[in-house]
């Protein structure tokens, strides 16, 4: 639910102020989030966290993929899309295989899968400060300057861009809407199937998920 309100809070500030500084941001606070989390005494806290990290999953996944794709040729992107949507189940695979090594090795329980999980955004933070904005983004950003007025140009872009593509719009986010529904519907089924067969099972199960 509040990976929307991140998607359109750091959709609209990568389009105003550029891709690197927004993703630089959401990466800061999944390490935040993530620490945070592993330090949850409580439900109330654990959600809180949670909920505040959907945020900022919902505004990085819109920033990569403008990252990866406006640069790229039109005859490319489908697949750079689809290896950029991979990026999930590999995540999950990940996910799996560190559970199995931090989730219950410790005194400390379930904590220090997310604490390690604060350590990979430190890395995509160095690797994203060494690239620079995409041309398309700079090019838009001459325009805006030349203008003289970039906050004016900017609402004027966006106006554009809506009249234009509102049949697009709405059928991508009916599309994702979706596409979310089905995959959350499965989770409850799967998980309680996966942890019915073994006692071990909730190690692996969640992230497969």
């Amino acid at each position: 639910m509040f990976r929307s309100v991140g998607a359109i809070a750091f959709g609209l500030a990568a389009d105003r102020y550029g891709r690197k500084w927004p993703f630089v941001v959401n990466n800061i606070l999944f390490i935040v989030l993530e620490l945070g989390t592993g330090f949850c005494n409580t439900y109330k806290q654990f959600l809180a966290c949670r909920a505040l990290f959907g945020v900022a999953m919902g505004g990085l996944y819109g920033n990569a993929a403008a990252t990866a794709l406006e640069d790229c040729p039109e005859e490319a992107r489908g697949i750079v899309s689809g290896m950029l949507q991979q990026g999930y189940a590999f995540g999950y695979l990940l996910a799996t295989a560190f559970a199995r090594g931090l989730v219950d090795t410790t005194s400390h329980g379930w904590r220090p899968l997310y604490w390690f999980g604060a350590c990979p955004p430190v890395l995509i933070i160095i690797f994203r400060l060494c690239l620079p904005e995409t041309d398309k983004f700079q090019e838009r950003d001459v325009v805006r300057n030349e203008n003289g007025n970039i906050g004016k140009t900017f609402i004027e872009e966006g106006k554009v861009a809506l009249k234009r593509h509102w049949l697009l719009l709405i059928y991508l986010v009916l599309l994702m809407a979706g596409f979310n529904f089905m995959v959350r519907l499965t989770f409850p089924f799967t998980y309680q199937t996966l942890t019915s067969r073994s006692p071990t099972a909730p190690k692996i199960s969640t992230p497969l998920c």
